[in-house]
Formats: C-alpha cells, structure tokens, sequence
C-alpha cells in the first residue's frame, strides 16, 4: 500500500509518481491510498492492477484545466482526447470514494473538456464523482495521438486509427453508486459499460446524458440500470442521449427520471445519425416515466427483452468477468515478524511476504505489517485508519502484535492485561465496521532453549491476553505461538536455526554475519505461512498436528520463493 499525501507525511506526494513507481507483474492489486486533498494534476494510470481509494468522496478531489481548445506547440489545438484530467490505460484498475474534475469550463469557451478517459479493460468504478461540462466521461480505446501524447504510460488499453469508427472492442467498464455530471454527450463511447445505481447530473446549460458510438457487430453498448436521472437546467432540456454513429446501442433499465428529461427521450444526431431500436427504455420510474412521448424510433422493451440486459450479458466476455463480486483481501497488521523485506536484507523474509503464494483460494493479501511497530505505535502512525479505508465485506483483518509491545518505550509499551487488549479491540472494531472479519494470531515464539533442551516461552502474558480477547469478542484465534513453540521443539536447538534468519559470515547482504532468533529466514516464512493457513482452515485440529507436518519436504517452493524475492 502506497500513501500519497501532499504535505509529504506519506510515501509520495503525487499521484503520478507513485503509479510510475509500482513495479508491476503481480496478480494481487497495489493499492495506493489518497489522503484528503485537492490534486492539481494529470493522472495517467498506465499500470495493471491497481486501487485507487480516496479517503473522503467529496474532499479528495484530482483536478487539472485541459480542454480541447488548448494549443499543442505547432499553434494547432488538441482536441477532445487529449484533454482528459483522469487516463486510465491499464487492465484491471478499481478507482472508488473520490472526486475527479476538469476544470477549464463551459464549453461554450473551451470546446471539450473530459474528466475521466476510460481505456483499459476490466474497469472498475465505485463510489466516484466525475465532474466537468461537455464531454465529461469518455469510454473507448486511444488513438495514435493520444498514445504519443501520454508516451510512455500506453499501457495495454486498444489502439485505434479513429475513435469515431471505431473497429469491434472487447474492453469493459464498470460503474456503481458513482455521481456523474456534464451537459452535451457527457459520456460517450463505444466501450461496453454498466452503470449501477449512478447519478447522472445535467448541467445549466442543458444538453445530451449520452452519445454512445457501439460498432455494429458489438451486441452491448451503455448500460444503465437503476439509475437517476437529474440536473439544474431548465425543465425538459435534459435528453437521454443521441447516436455518435450508425448502430450506437443506448438502453435505461429501471432508471428514475424527473422533470430535467425532456418527454422525447432519445434525440437525433443528425439526418443520417438516427435513433433506432437499439435505443432502449424499460420500466423507468419518477416524472418521466410515461413513454408516450418518447421518440417514434426507440425500443419500448418488454420484460422478456429486458431479462435479456444482465450483468452477465454485458460485461461476462470471454472470461466471465463478475465486476460487482469483489476479490476479498486479506489484510495484515502486524511486525517485523510479518513485514516484507526488500532484496537486500535477504534472506530475511516476513510470514505475510510469501502468504499470497499459499493461498488455496481466490484472495489477495497486503502486507501493511511494518517493522518496529506494536498493536499501540501502528494506531498512533494512522496506519489501521488507512487500513480501515480500504477494508470492504468479505474481507479479512489478521492482527498479530506483541514482540513490540513487550519493549519498555512510551510509543509502543503496552499492559498485556490493560492497554493491549483495548488496542487490539480497535482492529477489530474496524473490521467489523466494514463488514470484514478480524482474525486475532498469538506471536511467533522466539528460538530460545533452556539448558535441558525444552523451549522457553518469551512473550509474558500477551498470547493469554491474545487467547482471551478472542474468546470474549467472539474472534477466530490462530494460535501461532503455540504451534511455533511445538515446531521448535520438534526440530531441536540446532535444527531449527533453518527457520530464524541464521547466516554465515560472508554473505551479500550480512558480509560480518547474522544470528537472529526472532526474525525468519525464507524457510521460515514459508513454514510459518503454511502453519497460519493451515491452523485458520482447521482450527478444530491440535497444533501439535500441525507442527509434526512441517517436515513435508519444501525444497522446490524455497527455491522458487529464493527467486522471486531476492
């Protein structure tokens, strides 16, 4: 998870430089959250990937001024789509809970001016305003000019010689709860998009919702289902949209329409540009519900023909795309025990750093542990509010404290019978405020034996306190310190040096050496990922059983893991 935040306090200060940062290549997605500000810049999100999240709707705004009068350095004006303030170019981008805006003005001055330009495929929406005037939203493929504009930030979005015939698509949007609003042809596109549950919000000056330009062979165009259709103009100035090209596909679905729509609905672009029976209304509700004065042309759907708008229909494709089921993610707060490491403190590897390639099920992980941090400092640094934001039902919140509460310092001491459990309460208040579930995990045992060979316990009363609270609030327990002592103990003083971060003089990154018993090597990150997955799939089986299968051979998963991390 990446912070950006303009005042510096989070790991970037643009929005720009922080998707140029992401490395790219994995599955899961790199979330990049925005701190409550005005973002005076354009954004192109170039990257597979990638979650975008606002920490407030109406308070983070990204904002820039282009519009299609302005002058490229030939004197010649730019055009429509190269105005945009918001790009996304990249497969698989979720934007949800902020506000996107071009400010240059009423087109009446400036010509076009787009918000949000839509390239990718796999484009998800939620919870998002998009403001501007003519042309707010686009929903196509980009065009030679656009791609040398941006370069190098393409992406893998469709290229095209010309939007406005544009070839057959295969790329798809999604938008849900989202507040859109302009005046003429303020979306528009040939992409097929579902809108769910959206405000569309018509501006003073009056003009056109939509102007759809659907290929002729494409069997799905703009979806509207269970929208409202509202603005500030004068009555009847409103029209549901006209067709950009031949065969452009338009139809509302159960939308709530007041007085703003003008009674004929659909309108002609021109003489040629006509409104046909791909043009579709189907049970709309409010002011303008009565399709009697609808356009002579358009199709008044009848049940069985709107049975045939599903979700499914839309946007499935060839790969059964089901935007609006989220893949849950597994977040994890945690220590240096769970941290991710970087290259060059390898062999050093955190649990939650090779979890995600254990996973036997569709989920993501996000690693937030950070090293040096208690279940108090990692509350007091905002980091289980940032967390909080991006948590949403299905999830899963796995809370593992205690090395760092245990130390003596102000900012991370913590009582196990007092202040620990009230700290750990909050992680698990915050799941639960999101409809995620709060996984409580006692602490990795430390590698230390007595003289007679037998494991020494470390952690005080913090894995009781641990044991307790979930108990008491009802939390499912993975019992990491248990198991982990029944591992030590299984492998013996010498053997269980494979698990800590144990190295010889003379390696790369530990040139004098390492004898680390609390943190892991990759070996034991793997073990101890393996251990937690398991104990939380079964948890009416003994630890013990656990702990005596560890001896299963790993040779073939450390070495693919060796590459991958290091």
């Amino acid at each position: 998870m990446y912070i950006i935040a303009k005042d510096g306090s989070g790991d970037f200060t643009s929005i720009q430089a922080a998707i140029d940062a992401i490395p790219g290549g994995g599955r899961a997605p790199t979330i990049l959250l925005l701190r409550m500000d005005e973002y005076q810049e354009r954004v192109v999100v170039n990257k597979d990937n990638v979650r975008i999240i606002g920490e407030a709707r109406d308070r983070t705004v990204i904002t820039a001024k282009g519009c299609a009068k302005d002058l490229d350095a030939n004197g010649n004006e730019r055009g429509t789509f190269l105005s945009a303030t918001f790009m996304v170019t990249g497969h698989n981008v979720e934007v949800e809970n902020l506000t996107i805006r071009n400010d240059a003005g009423d087109g009446r001055d400036v010509g076009q001016a787009v918000a949000v330009y839509a390239a990718g495929d796999r484009g998800v929406w939620r919870n998002v305003r998009m403001i501007a005037h003519q042309d707010t939203l686009f929903c196509g493929p980009l065009m030679k000019k656009v791609v040398d504009f941006i370069a190098p930030r393409q992406g893998r979005a469709e290229v095209v010689e010309s939007v406005g015939d544009s070839p057959l698509t295969f790329s798809r949007q999604y938008f849900e709860d989202c507040f859109i609003q302009g005046d003429v042809d303020f979306i528009f596109g040939p992409y097929r998009c579902w809108f769910e549950r959206c405000t569309l919000f018509m501006n003073a000056r009056g003009g056109l919702y939509t102007a759809a330009n659907t290929p002729e062979d494409q069997p799905y165009g703009l979806v509207f289902h269970r929208c409202r259709l509202s603005g500030e103009c004068a009555e009847g100035e409103a029209y549901l949209g006209r067709p950009w090209r031949k065969f452009s596909r338009t139809v509302f679905l159960e939308c709530d329409m007041d007085e703003h729509v003008a009674p004929l609905g659909f309108h002609d672009w021109d003489e040629e540009k006509l409104v046909t029976e791909r043009y579709a209304e189907y049970g709309t509700t409010g002011v303008r519900a009565d399709q009697s004065t609808r356009h002579p042309k358009q199709k008044r759907m009848t049940e069985t023909e709107a049975m045939g708008y599903t979700l499914s229909d839309v946007l499935g494709g060839w790969d059964n795309w089901h935007p609006q089921k989220r893949t849950p993610t597994y977040f994890l707060c945690g220590d240096s025990i769970m941290a991710p490491y970087a290259a060059d403190r390898a062999p050093m590897t955190g649990w939650g750093q090779v979890l995600q390639r254990l996973l036997e099920e569709d989920a993501f992980v996000e690693d937030c542990a950070v090293n040096g941090r208690s279940s108090k400092s990692f509350v007091a640094e905002k980091r289980l509010n940032f967390i909080e934001l991006c948590l949403r039902e299905g999830d899963k919140l796995v809370i593992s404290f205690a090395h760092n509460d245990e130390k003596p310092d102000a900012e991370r001491s913590t009582d196990a019978r007092i202040t620990f459990p009230e700290y750990l309460g909050m992680y698990i208040d915050a799941a639960r405020r999101q409809g995620a579930e709060p996984i409580l995990v006692t602490p990795v045992a430390r590698r230390h034996f007595d003289v007679s060979g037998q494991v020494v316990r470390t952690h005080g009363d913090y894995p009781d306190a641990i044991r307790s609270l979930a108990d008491y609030r009802g939390v499912r327990l993975v019992d990491l310190e248990k198991a982990t002592t029944a591992l030590l103990q299984k492998l013996g003083e010498e053997g269980s040096k494979a698990i800590y971060c144990h190295v010889p003089h003379g390696h790369p990154n530990y040139p004098e050496g390492l004898a680390d018993n609390s943190h892991l090597q990759l070996e034991g990150a793997l073990r101890i990922a393996s251990l937690f997955y398991a104990l939380l799939r079964h948890p009416e089986l003994p630890v013990e059983d656990f702990a005596a299968a560890q001896g299963a051979d790993l040779t073939s998963l450390i070495a693919r893991e060796d590459h991958v991390l290091c």
